[in-house]
């Protein structure tokens, strides 16, 4: 089992998701005690949220590849569960022992062991598609409503680890923190567009809302959250050369997506733009938490 385990995650959640995950938790921890004055320097329990909201991300991996078998069969039939590298029992351990570990480490606070089991029932109701499968699978929008506040409730977590450590930590700058959630927002959408020659029985958002409408949102996400990065920056005090450089930097990244706009030709999909601007906002993020 351990072999094929060791196949599965190398596939399917790799060392550098661990590590995005890890470090993603991490700064925005960090961050939110910075707001409010606190330089925590390293503590183990910081450690322990930014591994909870990893095993998270892993169990919602895992959920998909029992929730989406049939099509992956068709569609992705060398991924190691359809090809049959990996088995629906080895899958379930892995899925037991990262609910397990999650509890476990949650165990720091009443606050946080609560909202750690809130974010598990809310998983399991994922993984139930909410008892409207055949309603969701034809609803792409529907099913991101649904499923998309689990990174809010990821955000959420990690305020109350903050919260539960330092006293002083309280909501009333959580406004700061909560819109950078939008990235995932931004990553969501993005990856699901389209040029309209490019389209296929694959279903986008820019076939539902039309490519522009889809762009169009895309961008206002973005004004969003790089706004919400300025506010923190200029919370923090930090200096200008960084948010310059943060700035120009985004500027950069969004060039694609108003050269989509303008000309709905699209050489690239937009994937990989949308995770380097996850990038740029947490190693920001990270660095001006530590300045």
């Amino acid at each position: 089992m351990l072999k094929r385990l060791s196949i599965y995650l190398n596939e399917m959640f790799p060392a550098t998701a661990i590590i995005g995950n890890l470090v993603t938790a991490y700064a925005v921890e960090l961050a939110y005690l910075k707001l409010y004055d606190v330089e925590p320097g390293f503590r183990v329990e910081l450690v322990f949220p930014a591994i909870v909201l990893t095993l998270i991300a892993l169990l919602l991996r895992i959920m998909d590849e029992f929730k989406d078998y049939q099509d992956d069969l068709t569609n992705f039939p060398n991924r190691p569960l359809p090809s049959g590298r990996v088995k629906h029992k080895d899958l379930k351990a892995l899925g037991i022992f990262c609910i397990l570990m999650i509890v476990f480490l949650s165990t720091t606070s009443k606050a946080v062991l609560i909202w750690s089991l809130v974010i598990l029932i809310f998983t399991g109701l994922m993984l139930k598609w909410f008892f409207v499968e055949k309603m969701m699978r034809k609803s792409l929008p529907l099913a991101f409503i649904t499923h998309h506040p689990i990174v809010i409730f990821n955000f959420i977590y990690l305020i109350l680890a903050c919260q539960a450590l330092y006293p002083q930590v309280g909501w009333n700058k959580s406004w700061f923190i909560l819109p950078l959630c939008l990235i995932f927002t931004n990553w969501e959408i993005a990856r699901k567009i389209r040029a309209p020659g490019q389209e296929t029985s694959y279903t986008t958002y820019s076939k539902i809302f039309g490519p522009k409408i889809t762009i169009g949102i895309t961008l206002i996400l973005q004004i969003i959250f790089n706004a919400c990065m300025v506010l923190i920056f200029s919370e923090m005090d930090s200096p200008w050369p960084l948010i310059a450089s943060y700035l120009v930097l985004q500027a950069i990244l969004i060039i694609p997506y108003v050269k989509f706009l303008l000309t709905l030709k699209l050489p690239k999909l937009l994937k990989d733009k949308a995770e380097s601007q996850i990038l740029v906002v947490i190693g920001f993020l990270l660095v001006a938490s530590l300045l």
